[in-house]
């Protein structure tokens, strides 16, 4: 919005008094793409701008596109990788203004001609050669508008909900990834993948799909694998024997009142129960919140919750600290600086993240008071109301752990999602695939165990 607002404000200073002044509206959040929106084909390209996107490929999808106008939309699904971000935001500049396809054209050309990254001036004089406004591309260069960098995390979000471990460049075709690299992609197999997707979308129109909403539901026909296998991770103890397939929580785990991290309205819960000071807590509490966060911000939550050893010699000291960790998601934490804290947290998540990260110093010692003080104080807990708070729930991790372990859970730590209860998944790939299992209708139920293989 800065940005804009300060080419507003240039576009004014230069008019003459009484002269009206044309400010063009863009939408900044609008995904380059060529072709009629209600195309029974959509082909989307996911890439970074550069060198890799002048290969034949490229030109290969643009080619299919113009020999079937009107049944093809072509999106280009621009992303941004580490080193490389000028370019995809001045993509989106290009688009913005309409002259996506001259800027892309004279990029590889000027990018083929040298054999090293394009420096700041060097990409103004692409840009001015594509007839894109030379100080817009400077702003968004340096100071991309939040429209497109919105635009760019939902490009990549929607490619790893539907390619997964793939890296760019990738292509769908109506939402079905191609499993070929786009190098070794030819003519040929490009339009064999074109009819079978044309064919595809009109079974759906003769059975009565709308046009206008034909993408989506074509999207939503993605096949799930046949099988998920799920390789658990380190575990701090094993509780009771292990089942072969996983069970289902029975009765189902209460999470109500527990830290979490993502929306209280998703659909989908994934439990991390774990020790509060275990470092085989992190990669499994880690997959949980990638998921969350790059794949299905909305769709999905993430709850710690305390589970250990009942028998161990510092379950006196653990209970302390899943108690404490309670009453910070109760009583409230807070920062000296706003803007610390992700809004998807809630106050006891960042009290098990404070006190997880504390236990990996292993230069810094302390005892169990010492250590819930120095989190209280860094957290800046109320200490009156933290103070009443934990002697009012005293025992409540001890009496959690309990009903946990009657309801199935048989390792420290745990991953439980769709009510059922595995080892750690540290897997960030399997993890997705469980979501993605549990947000399709009818998938899991009764029949779970003979497609979800669990390997010791």
């Amino acid at each position: 919005m800065r940005a804009l607002a300060l080419l507003f404000v240039a576009s004014v200073a230069a008019a003459a008094p009484g002269e009206v002044v044309r400010v063009e509206h863009r939408d900044p959040g609008a995904v380059p793409s060529v072709g009629p929106a209600d195309a029974p084909v959509t082909v989307e390209l996911f890439f970074v701008p550069g060198p890799n996107s002048r290969s034949s490929w490229y030109r290969a999808l643009e080619d299919l596109q113009r020999r079937h106008p009107s049944k093809i939309r072509l999106v280009y699904r621009v992303l941004t990788v580490s080193g490389r971000n000028r370019e995809p935001y001045l993509a989106l500049e290009a688009a913005a203004e309409g002259r996506y396809r001259e800027f892309m054209t004279k990029l590889h050309e000027a990018e083929a001609q040298r054999p090293t990254m394009l420096n700041d001036a060097q990409l103004i004089e692409v840009v001015k050669a594509a007839g894109v406004d030379a100080d817009r591309a400077q702003l968004a260069m340096k100071d991309p508008p939040p429209g497109y960098k919105r635009l760019i995390e939902s490009n990549e979000r929607r490619r790893k909900q539907h390619v997964h471990a793939a890296t760019p460049p990738t292509i769908l075709f109506n939402g079905k990834p191609v499993t070929v690299p786009p190098v070794s992609l030819t003519t040929g197999d490009l339009d064999r993948l074109y009819k079978q997707a044309l064919d595809q979308a009109e079974d759906l129109l003769d059975r009565g799909a709308s046009p206008a909403t034909l993408a989506d539901a074509l999207d939503e026909q993605r096949p799930l694998p046949a099988e998920i296998t799920v390789q658990t991770g380190p575990t701090d103890e094993e509780i009771g024997e292990l089942p072969t397939d996983p069970p289902l929580a029975s009765p189902p785990l209460d999470v109500r009142g527990l830290p979490a991290y993502g929306p209280s309205e998703a659909p989908v819960t994934i439990i991390v129960a774990c020790s509060p000071t275990s470092l085989n807590c992190e990669q499994p509490l880690m997959a949980a919140t990638q998921t969350q966060r790059d794949a299905y911000p909305d769709q999905v939550r993430v709850v710690w919750a305390p589970y250990f050893g009942v028998d161990l010699d510092n379950a006196a000291d653990l209970a302390l600290l899943g108690d404490a960790a309670l009453c910070a998601e109760k009583v409230g934490t807070s920062s000296e600086r706003e803007g610390d804290f992700d809004s998807t947290t809630s106050p006891g998540w960042r009290w098990v993240t404070a006190v997880l990260a504390e236990s990996k110093n292993r230069k810094r010692r302390m005892t169990t008071d010492d250590l819930i003080d120095h989190i209280a104080d860094k957290l800046h807990v109320s200490g009156r109301a933290f103070a009443a708070c934990r002697a009012e729930m005293a025992g409540t991790t001890l009496a959690w752990i309990e009903a946990a372990r009657h309801s199935g859970v048989r390792t420290s730590p745990a991953t439980i999602l769709g009510g059922r209860v595995y080892g750690p998944i540290t897997d960030g790939t399997t993890l997705q695939l469980l979501v993605e299992a549990e947000l399709a209708p009818g998938w899991l139920g009764e029949a779970a165990p003979t497609w979800i293989r669990v390997l010791p």
